[in-house]
């Protein structure tokens, strides 16, 4: 999500007055853990399924205070995550978290997002009890979800209907078979290892009635090919089927002559900007793909390793921040093509594209986006 419509979102949320389901206003920070952690579990099992958001500066009304002005040391992505991964959450499913801070006229608020996945119901296998408080002490194996405005009490548990929910919402009951097919290819151990240049097929352990099928290869060209060893590339039509029915359909690329796997990127030529780059969103289909090709990486390499020109967004949304990021900083392509310009790897790559006689197909500019994605990753 953009940061306007990110912040238009809260906006919505504080005027409206009153908490609901996926959201809560703190006025202030508290250096209670067992309430920090509460409200986290709540949040990520609330029984919407609706991405949630703790929104700190903000009281009981939704009025606008300010976190600005704290006593206690403010949330950040790295806290609050180093937080959660000590704890002894059930299966190590951890809450996926993210902190943003907006300003609303002359005050911040920091907002806590919880994201919704399916990895519910969130619980802990040991009571976590650090103020050797009873009344605040979280139980071992109690389900805290969140009901309207109301977390579950911390000496009780979800009611069976809530529960109920919350597993059927992990092992996907309720979805389709292409939602279900997309939620199984987030788990690459779970799919049978194959050779992609000879059985061209590979089934899901768990649900073998999904499948992944690789048809016969034909030879290809992209620009992509000459960051590689050998820029020689296949590319193989791939279907996802559930029994007999195709559900997706895109391409399996086979760069460096087929010794490196990648499912077939997006391509996107700014005209602004005059960028021309390759890229893969994780939520998409070829994001969830990448993993299973990339032997559990989720970035594209060559066979020694190095990270290839294909850039890696979580969602629409970042690709846009990165996008929105380079036209700020327009002035850093001259010194990013002097960079390259030195760059002994980019001027042979370039002098093998030029012999080849497509010198129209790119590489510089392929390079030049990749370089302007490495200095926004190293600012972010």
């Amino acid at each position: 999500m953009s940061d306007r419509d990110f912040k238009e979102t809260i906006l919505d949320l504080l005027r409206l007055g009153y908490e609901g389901t996926y959201w809560d206003y703190k006025e202030d920070y508290t250096d209670c853990k067992e309430d920090k952690l509460i409200d986290i579990i709540c949040m990520a099992n609330n029984i919407d399924g609706h991405e949630a958001y703790l929104i700190y500066g903000a009281d009981d009304s939704g009025n606008i205070k300010g976190i600005e002005n704290t006593t206690y040391s403010r949330y950040t992505t790295k806290s609050v995550t180093e937080f959660l991964r000590s704890k002894p959450f059930a299966g190590g499913y951890v809450p996926k978290i993210s902190v943003r801070t907006i300003k609303a006229g002359n005050h911040e608020l920091d907002i806590l997002i919880i994201q919704s996945t399916h990895n519910t119901p969130y619980y802990l296998t040991e009571e976590f009890s650090p103020s050797h408080d009873s009344k605040k002490k979280l139980n071992a194996g109690a389900i805290y979800t969140r009901v309207n405005d109301v977390n579950t009490p911390r000496k009780q548990t979800a009611s069976f209907e809530h529960t109920e929910y919350l597993w059927r919402k992990r092992f996907g009951i309720d979805l389709s078979p292409s939602q279900k097919l997309l939620q199984l290819l987030e788990d690459t151990e779970n799919w049978s290892k194959t050779a992609w240049d000879s059985d061209r097929h590979s089934y899901n352990l768990i649900s073998p009635e999904y499948q992944i099928i690789a048809f016969d290869s034909n030879e290809g060209y992209e620009p992509l090919g000459y960051f590689y060893d050998d820029e020689k590339m296949l590319y193989a039509p791939l279907q996802l089927k559930y029994l007999t029915t195709t559900l997706y359909e895109t391409e399996l690329w086979y760069m460096d002559m087929g010794r490196c796997l990648i499912p077939k990127p997006e391509r996107r030529y700014n005209m602004e900007d005059k960028l021309f780059y390759y890229y893969i969103e994780q939520d998409s289909l070829s994001g969830k793909l990448l993993p299973i090709f990339a032997y559990g990486k989720h970035q594209c390499n060559n066979r020694s390793g190095l990270q290839m020109p294909v850039l890696i967004f979580a969602n629409k949304d970042e690709r846009i921040e990165f996008e929105g990021w380079v036209s700020k900083n327009n002035k850093l392509r001259e010194c990013i093509e002097n960079e390259l310009s030195e760059n002994a790897i980019i001027q042979h790559i370039c002098a093998k594209e030029k012999q080849m006689g497509k010198p129209q197909c790119g590489v510089l500019q392929v390079a030049i986006a990749f370089a302007f994605y490495q200095h926004w990753k190293k600012d972010k």
